[in-house]
């Protein structure tokens, strides 16, 4: 399964917003997709960036990335539920690390378990 990993610095574009609302609605990390579209709003003014893994023209995965310097912390990461076991997750991490790493990043601390088996499979911590 081809994903591409674009990175957001808003959430303007409605349908955009709206993709990741039920994709969040998946998380065990939030109590709703719009608790998590809240926070995501407040961090992203504030040294976030969100990167999100699409199929074709939907959003299937997501991973939040803050921080400023050579060191970042990722977090929040979250795969549609028919897109899990895929190598979805890994595949997010690793394109994100080789992102942040073009711009100085040196660093990864993992913000749960999941990303830390990630980062730990891909050498990065």
């Amino acid at each position: 399964m081809p994903i591409t990993v674009h990175a957001k610095t808003s959430l303007e574009n409605a349908e955009v917003r709206d993709q990741l609302e039920r994709l969040y609605d998946t998380s065990p990390e939030f109590g709703d997709g719009k608790d998590a579209i809240e926070q995501l709003e407040q961090n992203l003014a504030h040294y976030t960036l969100l990167y999100t893994a699409e199929f074709n023209t939907k959003i299937i995965g997501a991973i939040w990335c803050t921080g400023q310097g050579e060191s970042k912390t990722l977090e929040n990461i979250v795969v549609h539920p028919a897109n899990r076991g895929r190598g979805v997750a890994e595949r997010l991490v690793a394109e994100v690390c080789r992102m942040e790493e073009e711009k100085g990043t040196k660093k990864f601390e993992p913000g749960c378990g999941a990303i830390h088996r990630c980062l730990a499979h891909l050498n990065k911590l």
